[in-house]
C-alpha cells in the first residue's frame, strides 16, 4: 500500500472515531475556572451550577480558582487550554465585555479565543449605607453628594468588576459627586462600610443580603431594571428619578475556541438542565440571582447589545488600565 492511501485511510479511521469519542463525552472529570477568589459570588454561583451539571454529565465538575489581573488570569487560561470540552470557564460582564475598553494590554482575544456556551444568571449590584447613616433613599444621599463634592466616598470592588464600573456609570447619569474607592474583596468593603470609614458601598447583592436581613445595613437601590426577589422593598436606582440606568452582573459559561459543537450542545444541555432544577433554580433566586440558560448564540447577543453602552461610559471616565 503506497503512502497516499496509508494516509488516506487514517484520516477516515479519524473522522470514523469522532462521532463515537464525543458520544461518549464526558469520560472524565471536567475542569471549570473561575476568574474570581473561593468565597465570592462568582466562585458560589459556578459551584452550585457545575455540581449539578456534574449529576447531569455523569462526571464531576471541578471548580478552580484562578485570581488575578482582574479576572484576565483565569479568562486566559481558559483561552489557552485543550479544546476538548474538559477545560471550561465561568464568565461574566466583566471579562467578556469590559475588559475589551479597561485594559491597554489584551492578553487574548475574546472573539477569536473563547466559544460561548451559554448565560447562567443575571445578579443585581446594590447600593448600602450603614444603618447608622442619615442617608435612608438615594435623593437624600445624591443631594449630600453634591452640596459637599467628594467629600461622600462610594466603594466598588477592583478595576474591571462590574461594582467598579456600576459606580462610574451612576456617577455619570446622576450627578452624584461622591468619590470612589474600589477594592480587592467584598469583606475589607464591608467592614470599612461597617465601622464608619466609608459612607456606601456598591456590590453583588447575594453577599450582602444577610447584613440587610439582620439591619446592618440599608439599602438605597438596586442596579436592575426591576427589583430585586430576596428584598422587593428596595426600589431600582431608575424609579428614583434615573430611568436610563441598568447594570447588572451577568455571567456566562464558556470553553476554549475550537471545542466541537458537540461537546458545546452537551454542555449547554447539561447547564439549561441544571438551571431549570429545582437544587439551583430556587437557589439562585433566593439569592437575588435570576436564572438565565438559553443559546450560545445568546451569549454572542447579549455582548453585543452591551458592548456600545460600556464603551462610551469607560471611555468618558478615561479609566484604561495597562
Amino acid at each position: 500500500m503506497n503512502r497516499t492511501a496509508t494516509a488516506r485511510i487514517a484520516a477516515l479511521s479519524l473522522c470514523l472515531a469522532a462521532p463515537l469519542a464525543l458520544a461518549d463525552y464526558p469520560e472524565r472529570a471536567i475542569t471549570l475556572i473561575v476568574p474570581a477568589a473561593a468565597g465570592g459570588n462568582a466562585d458560589i454561583t459556578a459551584r452550585l451550577i457545575g455540581q449539578e451539571m456534574g449529576r447531569q454529565l455523569g462526571q464531576p465538575v471541578v471548580v478552580e480558582n484562578r485570581v488575578g489581573a482582574g479576572g484576565r488570569i483565569g479568562t486566559q487560561a481558559v483561552a489557552r487550554a485543550a479544546a476538548d470540552g474538559y477545560t471550561i470557564g465561568y464568565a461574566h460582564v466583566g471579562t467578556l465585555v469590559l475588559h475589551r475598553f479597561l485594559f491597554k494590554q489584551q492578553l487574548y482575544d475574546l472573539d477569536r479565543d473563547i466559544a460561548p456556551i451559554g448565560l447562567v444568571a443575571e445578579t443585581p449590584n446594590v447600593i448600602v449605607v450603614n444603618a447608622a447613616s442619615p442617608y435612608r433613599d438615594l435623593k437624600s444621599f445624591i443631594d449630600a453628594s453634591r452640596a459637599q463634592p467628594e467629600r461622600l466616598t462610594m466603594t466598588s470592588a477592583d478595576p474591571g468588576t462590574t461594582s467598579e464600573v456600576g459606580v462610574k456609570l451612576f456617577i455619570a447619569q446622576t450627578g452624584a459627586a461622591v468619590r470612589q474607592i474600589p477594592y480587592k474583596a467584598t469583606a475589607a468593603q464591608l467592614s470599612d462600610l461597617l465601622g464608619g470609614h466609608v459612607d456606601s458601598m456598591m456590590e453583588n447583592l447575594p453577599p450582602l443580603i444577610g447584613n440587610l436581613k439582620d439591619g446592618r445595613l440599608r439599602a438605597l437601590a438596586v442596579t436592575t431594571r426591576t427589583r430585586a426577589a430576596s428584598n422587593p422593598d428596595v426600589p431600582t436606582v431608575a424609579e428614583q428619578g434615573y430611568p436610563d440606568y441598568e447594570q447588572s452582573a451577568w455571567s456566562a459559561l464558556v470553553a476554549p475556541a475550537g471545542t466541537p459543537p458537540a461537546v458545546i450542545a452537551r454542555l449547554n444541555a447539561a447547564m439549561n438542565q441544571a438551571l431549570r432544577s429545582d437544587s439551583v433554580g430556587k437557589e439562585l433566586r433566593s439569592r437575588s440571582q435570576e436564572p438565565l440558560g438559553g443559546t450560545p448564540q445568546d451569549v454572542q447577543t447579549q455582548i453585543r447589545k452591551e458592548l456600545p453602552k460600556w464603551e462610551g461610559i469607560i471611555k468618558a471616565a478615561g479609566t484604561t488600565l495597562d
